[in-house]
């Protein structure tokens, strides 16, 4: 008995095992859902990486507007610093009662640069796409069509005689520009401060590039000379209105280009000025639909995928008599 019983139960086992690992058991996936499968994950795995593109580029154009923001807010504050103290000699204001004395003299490069930086006269002007330095811009190559500001002032800080620097002597009545190791007597209590002789403009080059502009700024300093100063670069235009007064009752008459000639008489009560920045990379598939007009610009389109920023601002010359 013994033996049929194993062979019923071996039997028994088998069957049970077969059905175990039946037909549906053993079945897999088939090529056609596979094949599924993959379409369905390749177009999910697409649909992140487009939105994952899309992502990074309002991100990249959110920190290019930015900066530009950023870089105009810093511009902006040093213009309209330097323009408001236009003509601000220490104790007085008056310009006709400035004179130049002994040692004052600039040079910018190897050219005597003393007659376009002591005209005094002028405390706030402006040159319509003009040079009317006696030395170069940064290696020789100005913006086209940009404009020139020159600011000319004394320090906000006082300072002591320095024979290397052209300073200004003020007292409540008169002051006197001056170049020497005690600076000379006036009446009554004075002031010394050193002078201040800026020349704002957009150069074609840049520390950067030779094919990237910049806001530059010729400045008088220690040693009676010219130093070229990079501010920013990417300012592709700096435009320059003038508001004059013309009656002398300190209010403005009208505003006009910088190359309209001025009378003796007539002084620059403010400063009207538009800046345009640009990014200094481009954005893949960024087009700018603007058509820049300003001042005296014509329209303008660019087709290089930067962004760009227009600013304008106004300033009074707060010591203009």
């Amino acid at each position: 008995m013994a033996g049929p019983l194993a062979r019923i139960s071996r039997q028994g086992a088998g069957k049970s095992f077969g059905c175990g690992l039946g037909r549906g058991g053993e079945r897999g996936s088939s090529l056609a859902e596979l094949l599924v499968a993959l379409g369905v994950s390749s177009m999910l795995l697409l649909g992140v990486f487009a939105s994952s593109q899309q992502l990074r580029h309002a991100a990249r154009a959110a920190d290019n507007l930015h900066q530009l923001e950023e870089r105009a807010r810093f511009v902006l504050d040093l213009l309209r610093a330097d323009i408001r103290l236009a003509g601000f000699w220490g104790l007085h204001a008056d310009r006709q009662a400035v004179r130049r004395g002994s040692g004052a003299t600039v040079r910018c490069g190897r050219a005597d640069a003393t007659g376009w930086a002591l005209r005094l006269t002028h405390p706030a002007a402006a040159a319509d796409d003009a040079w009317n330095l006696p030395c170069p811009p940064f290696r020789n190559r100005r913006q086209p069509g940009a404009d020139v500001l020159e600011i000319r002032r004394a320090s906000l800080a006082t300072s002591g005689a320095d024979a290397r620097s052209v300073q200004i002597l003020s007292s409540r009545r008169e002051a006197v520009i001056f170049s020497a190791a005690a600076p000379p007597t006036l009446e009554g209590s004075t002031e010394l401060r050193d002078l201040r002789v800026h020349a704002w403009y957009v150069a074609a080059a840049s520390s950067r590039s030779s094919q990237v502009p910049s806001l530059r700024r010729k400045t008088l300093i220690g040693g009676r000379l010219l130093r070229d100063e990079e501010i920013l670069t990417d300012i592709e235009d700096l435009q320059i209105r003038l508001a004059v007064d013309s009656n002398l009752d300190g209010a403005a008459d009208r505003v006009v280009d910088p190359a309209v000639p001025l009378s003796a008489d007539e002084r620059v009560v403010a400063v009207r000025f538009w800046l345009l920045l640009r990014s200094e990379a481009p954005e893949t598939g960024y087009k700018d639909p603007r058509a820049y007009a300003y001042a005296n610009r014509p329209p303008r389109i660019f087709n290089d995928g930067r962004r760009r920023l227009l600013v304008a601002g106004s300033e009074v010359v707060a010591n203009a008599l």
